[in-house]
């Protein structure tokens, strides 16, 4: 007779219970001990091992991404990945009740401390690694999303966006002291964009995107604390694998360290972010027309014109004080990183 789940964790309901007992029971054959919910995912106690449960509302494509690539990135010596576990009847994803779930082993860790500059730089050396093993990663019967040439058309995007905050603001007849704040703020960012535009429309760019093409370069796009676990041996594990694109490498490090660079502790310190590049060098080498887009990232204001897209278009409900201290965040940074980025085109673009 099979035993129930004993021992459940209080944020799982009853209904969420039933389901993951059937799922498990019926196409993994498994009796669970306890289940608890860890940020998306379920942790699956049973009487020999720890499994997590991954349940998204996409198509199974996207799992599917992420069973093969595993197998890719273990063939290739890329072991700090979790093992997906395959149906009894062989199959790396299932649809229950207009949702998909796939299972895969539990990886006992902790999100990885980036306070820690050595933690940092170990994950930027992962990250190289990572990139290096992915390299040629392609499935026949599934199409991965690609960012090859389509970062031009994300900044117009932007840039629209931006002019359209403009116009809004000249428009209202009475104006907060946000308004007033953010509009000061639109010229500047305005010309981030036009300065990522030219890197993003030259032929350095295209060229690396067409050699991309057809080495097939893997992007995560989601490298962060979150998808970054440590184990108590120092060992680094990167999860979430279902989200992978096709992009330049660089693409990843430079989102990676632009968000390091927006934290308190950091308020876009150039040393530390060199030693990050460093760190990521030692294990895969940036060319320099990278480099080049490599600003590109950097420079996209992506931070003000999500604020923006907050305020102006999607109208959310925050507090006059949570807009303003966003702002004034926004405001401080806004030297270091004109200082940051000098330092960045003197030390990496005039060589």
């Amino acid at each position: 007779m099979k035993k129930r789940i004993s021992d459940l964790n209080k944020y799982v309901t009853d209904e969420n219970l039933k389901k993951i007992n059937t799922i498990l029971l019926n196409y993994y054959n498994l009796v669970p001990k306890s289940v608890e919910r860890v940020r998306s995912a379920y942790k699956v106690n049973t009487d020999k091992y720890t499994y997590c449960l991954k349940e998204f509302k996409h198509n199974d494509k996207k799992a599917s991404i992420g069973y093969h690539l595993t197998i890719f990135l273990k063939d290739n010596g890329f072991d700090g990945v979790a093992d997906y576990i395959k149906t009894v009847n062989g199959a790396d994803v299932i649809k229950y009740n207009k949702r998909y779930y796939y299972l895969t082993s539990w990886i006992e860790g902790l999100e990885c401390d980036f306070k820690d500059i050595n933690i940092l730089k170990q994950a930027c050396a992962f990250l190289a690694d990572f990139h290096n093993k992915s390299k040629g990663f392609h499935v026949n019967s599934i199409k991965i999303k690609s960012n090859y040439n389509n970062w031009e058309k994300k900044v117009l995007d932007i840039k629209k966006d931006l002019l359209k905050f403009k116009s809004i603001i000249a428009n209202k007849i009475l104006k907060t002291y946000f308004d007033e704040e953010y509009n000061k703020l639109i010229d500047f960012n305005l010309t981030l964009c036009d300065k990522a535009l030219q890197i993003f429309n030259n032929d350095s760019y295209k060229n690396l995107c067409k050699r991309a093409k057809i080495e097939k370069l893997i992007c995560h796009d989601s490298f962060y604390y979150q998808n970054l676990l440590i184990n108590d041996k120092g060992k680094m594990f990167l999860i979430d694998l279902d989200s992978v694109i096709y992009d330049l490498p660089v693409y990843d490090l430079a989102k990676f360290i632009r968000r390091i660079m927006n934290k308190s502790y950091i308020e876009w310190d150039f040393d530390i972010a060199k030693d990050l590049i460093s760190a990521y060098e030692e294990v895969r080498k940036i060319e320099k027309d990278e480099f080049e887009v490599f600003l590109g990232h950097l420079i996209i204001p992506h931070r003000f014109w999500k604020l923006g897209k907050k305020r102006y278009l999607k109208r959310k409900e925050w507090s006059e004080e949570k807009y303003l201290k966003k702002l004034k965040k926004e405001i401080e940074l806004k030297d270091k990183r004109e200082e940051f980025i000098s330092k960045f085109i003197e030390n990496y673009l005039q060589k």
